[in-house]
């Protein structure tokens, strides 16, 4: 590898930051404070307007697999590219939609353009470029992305939502999804020339490759990692989206104000982006046990300053702790494939594993909207999260054993 081409991984580490600072954060967080303007202003219930982030899901779910596999085949240029044409325009369209089954028919559109656009493709081009030793610090430096994009996002929605409806708010930011992504797509984003021969040595088609463990789906679910594994993103899934996804609409339950809700939602993006930082920088220097052993307990206390947040000082409590957290869900997945896996067909691997814990994560919300909606309210689904809490972390230590 050239010299040139050797410094080119820090422009896909940049831009892969930026990706998740824009488009990652828009859709996926910044998201969550538009629950209380569009069910009041649409007349949606909680559970119904809940449910858009489980399609939202099962749609990321069902493409996972089948993005991973064409990072193999067609040029990533053009995959992010029309990806960016529907996660920017769909996003777009979500202020022109009027009835609940419009924004459930946009929020397919938008998530195949998210799955085909941030996440695996970016995971992927790190592991391309960069040294093993340094994967978890650079994707713990790139998904701070997350937390970045989401405080400035979450201050400027709100301030947005004082004076204009939601509906401007869709427009603006869709538009922001757009362009951004789209000059990344077109002029940035690249695998270097090996990834693609190592691709065709190994076979392009999944079905061909039978005889190879890494590419063989029946032969990685016969290891007990695997299931260990999995089974933890698909229980982790559940319990992060459940609790992200509602927060905002907890606390205003709660009785907080707009501008309270927006100042916690920057507080957990502000610390997630230390905690992404710091937390990439951890998984490389210490036992990856005790990384999660660690997150592990703080991520307990978090939840149990959630359940008492009716006073503000545990609200900020649970801010902070749960933001210290942020990692388990941006950094792990892929990390923990690189981890326990061998690299060839990192993108097929990981399009798999994204699919265990997208799948937790289409029910996570729905769940919350659920009991939120019943008398048992949010604290019951919190309680709920604090079991799915322990027992995901203790797979993931058995899986790196």
């Amino acid at each position: 590898m050239t010299n040139n081409n050797s410094n080119y991984k820090y422009v896909i580490a940049v831009s892969g930051f930026i990706l998740m600072a824009t488009t990652f954060s828009i859709i996926n967080s910044v998201s969550t404070i538009l629950i209380a303007p569009v069910t009041h202003a649409r007349g949606f219930t909680i559970s119904e307007y809940s449910f858009l982030f489980t399609i939202n899901a099962i749609t990321i779910s069902i493409c996972s697999p089948v993005i991973g596999t064409l990072l193999n085949k067609v040029n990533i240029k053009i995959i992010m590219t029309l990806s960016s044409l529907l996660a920017g325009g769909g996003y777009i369209l979500y202020g022109f939609a009027n009835s609940i089954f419009n924004f459930y028919l946009i929020g397919i559109i938008v998530s195949i353009g998210v799955c085909g656009l941030t996440t695996i493709p970016i995971s992927t081009m790190i592991s391309d470029w960069f040294e093993p030793h340094k994967k978890g610090s650079i994707m713990g430096i790139v998904f701070a992305g997350i937390g970045t994009g989401t405080f400035f996002w979450m201050q400027f929605v709100s301030r947005i939502l004082e004076n204009y409806n939601y509906r401007l708010v869709y427009l603006l930011l869709g538009s922001v999804v757009l362009v951004v992504s789209l000059i990344i797509s077109l002029f940035i984003a690249r695998r270097p020339s090996h990834a693609y021969i190592k691709a065709k040595e190994l076979g392009n088609d999944y079905d061909d490759n039978l005889n190879n463990k890494n590419l063989n789906f029946k032969e990685i679910s016969q290891t007990p990692s695997f299931w260990s594994f999995t089974i933890g993103l698909f229980l982790m899934g559940i319990s992060f989206a459940g609790i992200k996804q509602h927060i905002q609409s907890y606390l205003s339950i709660l009785g907080y104000p707009l501008n309270f809700n927006a100042n916690i939602g920057s507080i957990l993006a502000v610390v997630g982006l230390i905690a992404n930082i710091i937390g990439g920088i951890l998984f490389d220097k210490f036992k990856t046990r005790k990384v999660l052993t660690g997150l592990g307990i703080i991520t307990i206390i978090s939840i149990i300053f959630l359940l008492i947040a009716n006073k503000p000082i545990f609200a900020y409590l649970f801010a902070i702790f749960y933001g210290m957290t942020m990692c388990i869900s941006s950094i792990w997945p892929a990390f923990g494939v690189s981890k326990i896996f061998s690299d060839d067909n990192y993108s097929v691997i990981f399009g798999i594993a994204n699919m265990f814990m997208t799948i937790g994560a289409s029910i996570g919300p729905f769940l919350s909207g659920l009991i939120a909606d019943t008398s048992y309210g949010y604290k019951t689904a919190w309680l709920i999260y604090l079991v799915i809490t322990v027992t995901y972390y203790s797979l993931f230590i058995k899986t790196t054993k």
